[in-house]
């Protein structure tokens, strides 16, 4: 008896020796992390992170927020990655939605635990501890429980059950006849294993699932074991719904016996779950009880995913030189004070007084897009994780929609033209829904001839001037600034050359371009003169007279059009 006392003093130190020294090597990480602004972490699957954003959208038909569109547009994908400091699939995939899901509508935000989190460092390294242990399994769809719920149900329990006490009941005929007794034995051995791998593949994916909404409830029922005042709210919540989930988690470790292990007790266990059928029977009582409290498992899932994305965008503030929480208006104004934009490493900081349409012109690369995108990326930011990436911002609530990186689609049959108009009818649908919408719009219709462009651009402007929203539109043609010049405030970026070279500020300016670039990149990438030199005379001539010079034919050489 000492002897079997000490051997499980001796296991039980080690156990706890083990897991301390892990969970030290986490803190040192999670504290360096913090400490340093640099995290690193396994390359996104963006398919497996964007099926609660999917699963909530199919589920609620009518789900707006923020198109596919606009999200390749801004480069949304990249903004996330940058802000992805979760640790598991569930806090992944709730921040992936919460990016997506603008709702001009909502009043509350998770400022709250922001700051949380920022301030008690100490429950956040115990919650990140919670989290990084549930950790991250690409593809387990675990938010699909509580939406269309259609995991396959095992038929007659009752028949996996009897085929599993077979075996304990041949055992008892080694008292009537040990001969009998280990023929039936080892006969309900194979047949317990043939039909363990027949079958198997009906459950083998959703075990892999099921396993990982175990591991949530598991996650959920540790959170709700802290002690802390300012969490409480949540705890009181999690500990309810925990409550009827706690036997998923028990099913689950019956159901993965030995998986995963290297050693020869793992493989024993693994045989004793095969051979005993395990996997069935508990796969079964876990699908009933999640598909008994559906409501509880919805709860714990979204408390989970909301800490851990709540530590992410603390995390993230954590890491930004600068940053504030928005102000929220009736009014149709867009407001901000040194904003920048969260992709780029060193970037120039811009102000701006946004009212109801603003049109932008500049030179080619002088920062018109990255401008209009910097404050699209900002504006789903504010309305998302109420943080922007200025020094104050101020904007009115309303879905962000954009037509920016238009391409043509050659499976849709659709050009360029085709592409871009159907990009600009989306805006249009949305206000004519009479959503609120802040629209921003790049290089209106540049797929068509220059006077349908002109025309067309011009009504389009006019139509959103007139209808509710904010709009922002960037653009080469120096003809819309003169025509909308009453309605649109106006607004330019410019640039310098010096030393054959073309400089930027990538500041805005007051009023609209009066600056070309476009012939001068030519002559700095040493293009011929004539093509250059004609260039500035069919350019100067257009400014003076508004009419084009016809080309010459070759009885006139160029050399003598240039002496002209």
């Amino acid at each position: 008896m000492s002897t079997f006392f000490i051997i499980a003093i001796v296991v039980i130190a080690f156990i706890s020796y083990h897991l301390l020294t892990r969970e030290r090597k986490k803190l040192k990480k999670f504290r360096e992390e913090w400490a340093s602004g640099i995290f690193s972490s396994p390359e996104a699957d963006l398919n497996s992170i964007s099926s609660y954003w999917f699963n909530k959208k199919k589920q609620l038909k009518v789900y707006d927020g923020v198109d596919e569109l606009t999200w390749a547009d801004l480069g949304m994908n990249e903004v996330f990655k940058k802000l992805n400091y979760t640790q598991s699939s569930v806090g992944e995939e709730y921040l992936f939605n919460e990016l997506r899901a603008i709702d001009p509508n909502k009043k509350e935000s998770n400022e709250a635990l922001y700051s949380l989190f920022t301030e008690n460092v100490n429950l956040r390294e115990k919650i990140l501890l919670i989290l990084s242990d549930l950790g991250k399994e690409n593809y387990t769809n675990s938010s699909s429980y509580f939406f269309d719920f259609k995991e396959i149900e095992i038929k007659k329990t009752y028949m996996y059950v009897i085929l599993a006490l077979l075996p304990i009941a041949s055992l008892l005929f080694l008292f009537i006849s040990i001969k009998y007794g280990i023929i039936s034995f080892i006969g309900s051995l194979i047949l317990n294993g043939i039909i363990y791998y027949r079958n198997k593949t009906k459950i083998e994916n959703n075990l892999h699932s099921v396993g990982y909404a175990a591991a949530i409830i598991f996650a959920g029922k540790r959170i709700a074991s802290l002690k802390d005042l300012m969490l409480m709210p949540y705890i009181d919540g999690l500990k309810k719904s925990v409550q009827p989930l706690k036997k998923v988690v028990t099913f689950n470790r019956i159901a993965t016996l030995g998986s995963g292990g290297s050693g020869e007790f793992d493989l024993l266990l693994e045989y004793v779950r095969i051979l005993f059928l395990l996997d069935f029977i508990s796969y079964n009582k876990i699908f009933k009880t999640i598909s008994a409290h559906q409501k509880e498992y919805e709860e714990v899932w979204t408390l989970v995913g909301k800490l851990d994305a709540a530590i992410a965008v603390s995390y993230y503030r954590n890491t930004l030189d600068t940053y504030c929480t928005p102000t929220f208006t009736d009014q149709e104004v867009l407001t901000f004070e040194k904003m920048a934009h969260p992709l780029l490493v060193k970037p120039v900081l811009n102000s701006s007084h946004l009212r109801k349409s603003t049109l932008i012109t500049g030179s080619n690369a002088s920062g018109k897009s990255t401008y209009i995108k910097a404050v699209a990326i900002n504006a789903i930011l504010a309305q998302t994780i109420n943080t922007a990436i200025a020094k104050s911002w101020t904007m009115k609530p309303s879905y962000i929609v954009t037509s920016m990186a238009v391409q043509d689609n050659v499976l849709n049959g659709d050009s360029y033209f085709i592409a871009e108009i159907k990009s600009l009818q989306r805006i249009i649908r949305l206000i004519t829904g009479g959503k609120p919408c802040i629209s921003f719009i790049d290089e209106i219709l540049k797929g068509t001839n220059t006077i349908e462009r002109i025309a067309a651009s011009a009504s389009i402007m006019e139509w959103l001037s007139l209808n509710k929203g904010i709009n922002l539109l960037a653009t080469h043609d120096i003809e819309l600034t003169e025509i909308a010049e009453s309605i649109y405030d106006n607004y330019h970026f410019r640039e310098k050359v010096e030393g054959g070279e073309v400089q930027f500020d990538y500041k805005i300016h007051d009023g609209p371009s009066i600056s070309r670039n476009a012939i001068k990149l030519l002559e700095i990438l040493g293009y011929p003169d004539e093509i250059t030199k004609r260039s500035n005379v069919l350019a100067q001539n257009f400014t003076v007279h508004r009419i084009w010079e016809a080309l010459k034919g070759r009885e006139n050489s160029i050399d003598s059009l240039l002496k002209e």
